[in-house]
């Protein structure tokens, strides 16, 4: 039996806003109903998406963009994030509580115990530091 857990919570804004990271190393989004599986790779693409997004004092327009989406401020303040496929819409104040949760999830992942190695080193049996020769 597996004695790994089943998932590390990196973050959570409330019951129902977390990111968490699973046994496997994929990320799971969840932010109200919606709920998102990115790898680790996507993940922090997707922070650092958010990242320049806050940092960005544009009152409209573009707020940041990267090869993965874009974040953008609508001319009546609402925060649009695209990513792949995924397209989310937020006020201003949601898009703070948003910025902090991943944030916050990202530098957890930081500092989250790495995962296990695929497989098993491979070894000759019963001939030790022999030579194959």
């Amino acid at each position: 039996m597996d004695s790994r857990p089943l998932a590390t919570v990196l973050a959570s804004y409330n019951s129902r806003s977390r990111v968490v990271r699973d046994r496997e190393g994929h990320i799971h989004l969840f932010w109200e109903a919606l709920s998102i599986r990115m790898t680790q790779g996507e993940f922090l693409g997707f922070a650092g998406l958010v990242t320049d997004a806050a940092g960005c004092a544009v009152r409209c327009g573009e707020l940041a963009t990267c090869p993965c989406g874009r974040a953008v401020r609508c001319s009546m303040g609402q925060i649009m994030v695209s990513h792949g496929s995924l397209t989310l819409w937020f006020s201003p104040e949601e898009f703070d509580e948003f910025y902090r949760l991943i944030v916050t999830a990202r530098q957890h992942l930081a500092d989250a115990a790495p995962l296990p190695q695929l497989g098993v080193s491979w070894t000759l049996l019963g001939q030790g530091a022999a030579s194959l020769n």
